[in-house]
């Protein structure tokens, strides 16, 4: 398989589970009854954003990468030709892809809420946000980790 075909769909993939996954954490942390959404403090919503960015992070480049590997090795899929930056190890690519997520979602998040001066968000947009943040986490991770497993095999 082509490596580009090969990285465009599981980057959907991606896209769909660690979206739906938000979803049903957010209902999980911050209920379902649309009641505003502190932003400080301990489990409020900047907070979030650390096992959110951690697991995205983890998730759209550990499995995925071990399973390209795979692929890779099996010649179901072609190596890529560039060499990747990041770190040939998958494990600690993983890790790395995993923390840099949950430190971008903390620095985003945290940064533009302490500019805008917000103690709270309407339950609505705060979903909103979290679900593009998603969204756009697992479509940067997922083919930069493929990538980086489809260079090294």
């Amino acid at each position: 398989m082509n490596p580009a075909a090969y990285i465009r769909r599981e980057t959907g993939v991606s896209v769909v589970i660690n979206t739906m996954l938000t979803l049903g954490f957010f209902l999980v942390a911050f209920g379902r009854s649309g009641a505003p959404v502190p932003v400080w403090g301990i489990g409020a919503y900047v907070f979030d954003f650390v096992p959110q960015g951690f697991m995205i992070g983890l998730m759209a480049s550990l499995v995925p990468g071990a399973l390209a590997g795979k692929a890779l090795r099996s010649e179901r899929v072609a190596a890529v030709a560039a060499a990747s930056p990041l770190p040939s190890g998958l494990l600690l690519r993983s890790l790395l892809m995993a923390v840099g997520g949950a430190a971008a979602g903390v620095a985003i998040s945290g940064g533009l809420l302490f500019a805008l001066g917000l103690e709270q968000l309407p339950w609505g947009g705060a979903l909103a946000a979290k679900l593009v943040w998603a969204v756009v986490l697992a479509a940067l991770v997922m083919p930069a980790g493929l990538r980086a497993a489809l260079a090294r095999g």
